[in-house]
């Protein structure tokens, strides 16, 4: 059965309603990079878990999001409620998601390793949970918000400059105020104590966002599309969700997302090992590149929608997405080659700070059109099936790259153990050959990884034309069903 077409012609969302929807992506940005970067050397130099037993951790956190995801997603393709089919589990991720992340950060003091391992497991699987019910339905609005081409690239600019803004904000106030080297040496990304301060302030942002974004976006929804009433249980989500894989646009853009995925588990879980060891680098300096990473940030999100009217989509996302990952690899490669200045020096701060700068601007780029691409998948599977999904395409999306998540950050785990690289260490002892081979197996991993990823981009076909044809689609189908009574404009 179709969808019921919305009541009246939707007015256009303005950009204040989108700027505001656009900042719940903060939490998603606080919860991702400050999970990649801070978890494993958290739970492993600061409490003393072993790094495989962190990533046993997340790999069964994405054993549960494999479940739960495509669930929610279908659940709220189809939910019918007076808030719309979105907003009740926007708020009702909020509360949930903000307190299993402090606790995430605070385990009891007196727990032993087992208790702890728990403790982390639990909090770990709410926050999973939580971010699952808010990001999926929050996603899913973007294309029912706005439909045009290059406007939708816009709005998936705007909600990118504040997740990834968002998450190096964070970080920088981890390294500069929350989590600070003492005069003393005391303090720093190593000690329990900064975390507890750190914790909290992200999760009352966390929560403040999402509340913010899901009240903007309210009144909108009396013109959103209405959920057929089929039958069928839950479970029906999975078979409809690989369904979509026969759709070519779908199966590449998907199969982007996952290759994506393990790259950046791999990348985000060593990312301070390299800052702190590879290239020993302080925490003001780690927080001068986080800062660095933030203005190319602005850049990308700034330049994307030209560079995409002018070029298309697919073809920028293959041009910037090759160039990152080969100015990201460059120093590593060159230091592996002896030919980056050395440590301490600023040269060597000077040349990395350059390289993340144009990487950022880049990977900011690459990650924008990936993701207006896969909106325009939600038009082109909705002329298929006569049935709006993006809750489950977005699901889809998050099912297929979490799974694979938790084998990147495996993958960095268990690369740190096959080096032996040492518990509790200091950037002077930790020895050179032990950097070495960190950076040896790690760059290979990720170019070709990435590789695979570029290829499959060439895989998308909806273009510019193919796009404005599944909107004229369906709109003339819309025009053929019996139009609900128009509804009253809520303030």
């Amino acid at each position: 059965m179709a969808d019921a077409a919305p009541s009246t012609t939707m007015p256009r969302v303005g950009n204040g309603t989108l700027t505001l929807y656009s900042l719940g992506a903060v939490s998603s940005g606080i919860k991702l990079k400050i999970l990649e970067t801070f978890l494993l050397i958290f739970y492993n130099q600061a409490i003393g878990l072993p790094p495989a037993a962190v990533s046993s951790v997340i790999l069964i956190a994405t054993v549960f999001d494999t479940v739960t995801d495509p669930v929610v997603g279908w659940y709220s393709d189809r939910l019918r409620t007076p808030l719309g089919r979105r907003h009740p589990l926007m708020y009702g991720a909020a509360l949930p998601l903000a307190i299993a992340f402090f606790l995430l950060w605070n385990p009891p003091t007196s727990f032993g390793h087992t208790a702890t391992y728990v403790w982390m497991i639990a909090s770990y699987l709410v926050v999973r949970f939580g971010y699952s019910l808010y990001e999926n339905s929050s996603k899913a609005l973007a294309p029912e918000l706005v439909t045009d081409y290059d406007r939708r690239t816009t709005l998936v600019s705007l909600r990118i400059f504040f997740r990834t803004l968002a998450g190096l904000g964070a970080t920088v106030l981890a390294y500069q105020y929350f989590l600070k080297v003492a005069p003393d040496g005391t303090g720093g990304v190593t000690d329990r104590n900064g975390y507890f301060a750190f914790a909290l302030f992200c999760s009352v942002v966390i929560l403040v966002v999402i509340l913010i974004s899901a009240r903007a976006t309210q009144w909108i929804v009396p013109w959103l599309s209405k959920p057929a009433r089929d039958g069928g249980g839950p479970w029906r989500a999975f078979g409809e969700m690989f369904g979509m894989l026969r759709n070519r646009s779908a199966l590449a853009i998907l199969s982007v997302g996952m290759l994506v995925s393990i790259s950046s588990g791999v990348r985000n879980g060593l990312e301070l090992y390299f800052g702190l060891y590879f290239w020993g680098l302080s925490q003001h300096q780690l927080s001068g590149i986080a800062t660095m990473t933030a203005i190319a940030t602005f850049a990308g999100a700034a330049l994307v929608p030209v560079v995409a009217r002018n070029m298309g989509k697919r073809e920028a996302a293959l041009a910037a997405f090759t160039l990152a990952v080969l100015f990201a690899g460059l120093p590593i490669l060159l230091r592996l080659i002896g030919l980056m200045p050395a440590n301490g020096t600023m040269a060597l701060y000077a040349i990395l700070m350059a390289d993340i700068f144009v990487s950022s601007v880049l990977y900011v780029m690459t990650a924008v059109l990936l993701n207006s691409m896969l909106a325009d998948v939600t038009d082109e599977l909705a002329v298929a099936t006569g049935r709006r999904s993006e809750g489950l395409l977005f699901a889809a999306d998050g099912f297929f790259t979490k799974a694979v998540s938790g084998f990147g950050v495996m993958i960095s785990g268990g690369l740190l153990a096959f080096i032996a690289f040492p518990a509790h260490a200091h950037a002077a002892t930790v020895p050179a050959a032990t950097l070495w081979w960190l950076g040896a197996l790690y760059l290979p991993i990720v170019i070709l990884v990435n590789a695979a990823a570029i290829a499959m981009v060439w895989m998308f076909r909806i273009d510019r034309h193919r796009h404005e044809e599944n909107l004229r689609t369906l709109a003339e189908d819309a025009a053929k069903r019996t139009a609900e009574p128009a509804p009253s404009a809520l303030t």
